[in-house]
């Protein structure tokens, strides 16, 4: 299912304070294209996202999925739509606490009056799709976050909607399971064909998308492939995150330098000329390093 926003403007008002989140932009996703959102806090993202959703409506501007105007339906025709097209994956997972895994995958089908046998066989599909259909019974305390975060894709797919959109789906997770989550996401988009626009900051997850966009101050600055940025210098893939690895071991190490020199300081060990000169050393290798972590995670 096609995405094509055009001039989008979102302004929120509060009180006498307007914020405009989105500033006339323009994005087009294919069908069934994995599309990355990157950009700094506050760029625009999420609000983005929820537009393209049907959680929020434009100030001025069109969101044409499937050939359809967003801005035209009515609230109940949103509703619809959410329900039917659009599977949400957020970043603190979005769960029912005191219902399991397959409880909480057969919610939506619920909410969407689907018949209780039919719920039960599909979340357990679902379930096996993201490798779970053995935790179908534990409640998301008794679940890993990679866990938690696998049900909620699969609760997210439970009324086969042709979109997915994804807010920071990896940013509780660690580097390892954040790895994990995004091949699943390539995985769907592969074998069921699924249209996927992930919001993320890590480059890694990222470079899973076909497309990359850029996001600052409410309009998109650029957009290219994963390969298109291998070719100007960002590693993808293994070599990303050995070189992310080696940059926070280096972080660490002069953190670590930089407290044991305080210390010296403080018990007479070192002269204040000294001190002075190698913490001034230590502060700007940090921040060539802290520079080169935002880099390669795109914050």
């Amino acid at each position: 299912m096609s995405i094509v926003c055009k001039d989008l403007v979102k302004i929120y008002k509060t009180g006498k304070v307007e914020v405009v989140a989105l500033r006339g932009l323009y994005l087009t996703v294919e069908e069934g294209e994995i599309r990355a959102i990157v950009g700094p806090s506050g760029s625009g993202k999420t609000t983005l996202l929820n537009i393209i959703g049907g959680v929020d409506r434009p100030s001025a501007g069109k969101v044409i999925v499937d050939g359809i105007d967003l801005t035209t339906l009515t609230d109940a025709q949103l509703v619809e739509y959410r329900r039917k097209r659009v599977g949400f994956v957020f970043q603190f997972f979005n769960l029912v606490p005191n219902l399991t895994a397959m409880e909480n995958v057969e919610l939506p089908m619920a909410i969407a009056g689907v018949p209780r046998s039919q719920r039960h066989k599909r979340a357990m599909e679902l379930l096996a799709l993201v490798g779970l259909e053995d935790r179908a019974h534990h409640k998301p305390d008794e679940l890993s976050g990679g866990e938690q975060q696998r049900v909620a894709i699969a609760a997210a797919l439970a009324n086969d909607p042709p979109i997915i959109l994804a807010d920071e789906p990896t940013g509780e997770l660690d580097t390892k399971t954040s790895r994990q989550v995004a091949q699943l996401f390539k995985q769907l988009n592969g074998e069921l064909g699924k249209t996927i626009i992930i919001v993320t900051h890590d480059l890694a997850i990222a470079t899973i998308a076909h497309k990359i966009s850029r996001i600052e101050d409410g309009v998109i600055v650029s957009t290219v492939t994963p390969a298109e940025l291998e070719a100007v210098g960002y590693p993808a893939g293994e070599k990303l995150e050995e070189k992310i690895r080696r940059l926070e071991e280096r972080r660490t190490a002069i953190e670590e330098e930089m407290k044991k020199l305080e210390a010296d300081y403080k018990a007479g060990k070192i002269a204040s000329d000294d001190f002075v000169k190698r913490y001034a050393e230590l502060k700007s290798a940090l921040d060539r390093v802290e520079e080169e972590i935002k880099r390669y995670t795109l914050v």
